[in-house]
C-alpha cells in the first residue's frame, strides 16, 4: 500500500511539471500594429489632425458636459443616466460577461464532484445496497486551451465594458444635443411669432393703401400668403419642439408629456477642446477599444482551437464506501480508493478540429476588419468635427455682422419714417428682413453647440456625473 501512495505521488509530481511550464500563452499585437496590419498600406495615421486650428493641443477633458456651464443639462444627463433603459440592458451584459470569464476559468482548477445512491435489491431475500463516492479530476493545461479560452473570455469582458462606456457618452451626447434642439425650436418659434406680426402690420398696410387705390388685389393676395407663411412656420416649429421634447423625456426615462421646461436661450460655445494625437485616440475612445478588444478576444480563440488538437492529460483521483453485495461476495472491504490518469488524443476527426482553426482564424480576420474600419470612422469623426469649429465659427461671425447691420438699417429707416421721408411699408420690410437674419444666426448656434458635443465625443471625451453600473 505505501508503494502505492509513493507512485501516485511521483505520477502527480511528474504530470504536474510539464503542466507548471507549459506552453505560454502569447498576446494580440498592441492596438498601433494591429491597425497598421488591417488598414492599406497607402493609409497612413498622421503624428497630428490634418484639421488645425479647431482646438488646442494637451489632454482631452473628462466630465465635458460640465463645461457647458448649464446646470438644466446637467441634471437631464443624470437622470438619463441614472434612468435610460437601454442603458441598464447594456449593463446586464457586463454580467454575463463576466459569468463567461468565470465559466472559462473554472477549468484550470480541480473538479470535485460527490456521487452516491441507497436502495434495496430482492429476489429471495432483500439486501440493502447504497454507497458514496467522491472524485477529483484536474485538467493539466499543457498546451494552453485552458487559458486562452480564459484570456478570450476576459478580452470580451473589456469589450463589454468599453461599450457600455461609450454607451454612455453617447447618451450623454444625445441629451445635450437633443437639449439644445429644443431651446433652438424654441427660439425660432417665438421669432416666427414675431415675424408674423409684421407681417400683419404689413397686410393691414397694403390694405390701406388699397382702398387709396396705390396697391391692386395682387399684392394684398402677396401680403396675405406672406402672413400665413409665418405663421405656418410658427406651427411647425411649435409641432417640432413638441416632438424633440418627447423624445427628450423618453431618453431620460419619463413620460413623454412634452412638459420639459424649455432655457431662455442658448448659450455661448464653451472655449476649445484639447483635442490630444491621432494615435491617442485609439486608447481613450471606448468604441475603438471595444473593437480592438474583439480583435484579442479572437486571437485567443485561434490559439485555443489549435491546442484542442493535441493531446490532452487530466490527473483523476477517487475513492468512497460501499455496501454492495458483490463487493461482499467478492471479501472486499466496503471503503475504496482509486489514483491514476486519462489521455484523450485525437487521431482522426474528419477534419473537424482543422475546421475550428479556420473558423477562428476568420473571425479574428473580420474582427480586425472591424476595428480598422471603427477607426477610420472616428479620425473621420474628428476631422470632420474640428472643422466644423472653424467654419460654423465664421459662419456665426458673418451672420452676426449681418445682424448688427440689419439692426442699423432698420433704425435708420425707423428715424426716416418719423421725419415723414420714409413709408411704414419700407421700414416693416427692413424689420422683415432682419427676423431672417435671426432665423438664420439661431440655426447656426444651435448647428455649434451640436458640433462641439460631436466633437467631444469623437474625441472620446468622458465625464463623471454618476458612477458606472
Amino acid at each position: 500500500m505505501r508503494t502505492i501512495h509513493i507512485l501516485a505521488v511521483f505520477l502527480l509530481s511528474g504530470l504536474a511539471a510539464p503542466w507548471a511550464i507549459g506552453c505560454a500563452v502569447k498576446q494580440p499585437p498592441p492596438a498601433a500594429d494591429a491597425l497598421k496590419e488591417v488598414l492599406p498600406s497607402s493609409t497612413a495615421v498622421p503624428a497630428a489632425w490634418k484639421t488645425a486650428g479647431g482646438g488646442i493641443a494637451g489632454n482631452v477633458a473628462s466630465d465635458w458636459i460640465r463645461s457647458f456651464g448649464d446646470q438644466q443639462l446637467e441634471a437631464l444627463v443624470e437622470e438619463g443616466l441614472q434612468n435610460n433603459l437601454d442603458l441598464k440592458a447594456a449593463a446586464t451584459r457586463i454580467d454575463v460577461a463576466v459569468a463567461l470569464v468565470v465559466q472559462a476559468r473554472s477549468l484550470l482548477y480541480p473538479q470535485l464532484t460527490a456521487i452516491g445512491g441507497a436502495g434495496a435489491v430482492g429476489r429471495d431475500s432483500t439486501k440493502d445496497r447504497s454507497g458514496l463516492m467522491g472524485e477529483v479530476a484536474w485538467e493539466l493545461d499543457l498546451w494552453g486551451r485552458v487559458r486562452s479560452e480564459s484570456a478570450s473570455a476576459q478580452a470580451a469582458r473589456q469589450a463589454t465594458e468599453a461599450d457600455l462606456l461609450y454607451a454612455r457618452q453617447s447618451l450623454a451626447a444625445t441629451v445635450a444635443t437633443l437639449w439644445y434642439q429644443t431651446i433652438a425650436t424654441e427660439r425660432l418659434r417665438q421669432t416666427a411669432e414675431d415675424a408674423s406680426a409684421v407681417y400683419e402690420q404689413l397686410l393691414g398696410l397694403v390694405k390701406t393703401r388699397n382702398v387709396v387705390g396705390q396697391v391692386g388685389e395682387q399684392d394684398i393676395a402677396l401680403a396675405n400668403a406672406d402672413l400665413n407663411r409665418a405663421r405656418y412656420r410658427e406651427r411647425a416649429f411649435a409641432t417640432s419642439e413638441q416632438q424633440i421634447v418627447r423624445g427628450l423625456e423618453v431618453v431620460v426615462g419619463r413620460y413623454p408629456a412634452a412638459e420639459i421646461a424649455v432655457a431662455p436661450d442658448l448659450p455661448p460655445v464653451p472655449p476649445p477642446v484639447p483635442e490630444g494625437l491621432p494615435s491617442d485616440l485609439l486608447a481613450r475612445r471606448p468604441d475603438l477599444v471595444a473593437a480592438e478588444r474583439r480583435v484579442a478576444s479572437a486571437f485567443h480563440l485561434i490559439q485555443a482551437a489549435e491546442a484542442a488538437r493535441l493531446p490532452s492529460i487530466a490527473l483523476t483521483a477517487a475513492g468512497g464506501r460501499s455496501t454492495s453485495e458483490l463487493l461482499r461476495l467478492a471479501n472486499v472491504g466496503a471503503g475504496f480508493w482509486k489514483v491514476g490518469f486519462d489521455f484523450i488524443a485525437p487521431i482522426f476527426t474528419g477534419g473537424a478540429l482543422r475546421a475550428q482553426v479556420d473558423i477562428a482564424t476568420a473571425d479574428q480576420r473580420a474582427a480586425l476588419a472591424l476595428y480598422g474600419q471603427t477607426a477610420l470612422r472616428a479620425f473621420s469623426e474628428v476631422e470632420t468635427s474640428l472643422a466644423g469649429e472653424q467654419l460654423l465659427a465664421d459662419q456665426q461671425r458673418f451672420l452676426e455682422a449681418v445682424l448688427s447691420q440689419d439692426v442699423e438699417a432698420l433704425r435708420l429707416g425707423r428715424l426716416r419714417f418719423d421725419a415723414g421721408a420714409e413709408d411704414l411699408l419700407h421700414v416693416l420690410q427692413l424689420q422683415a428682413r432682419q427676423l431672417n437674419t435671426q432665423f438664420e444666426l439661431i440655426a447656426v448656434r444651435n448647428d455649434r453647440l451640436g458640433n462641439r458635443v460631436a466633437l467631444h465625443l469623437a474625441l472620446g471625451g468622458g465625464f463623471a456625473l454618476s458612477p458606472v453600473p
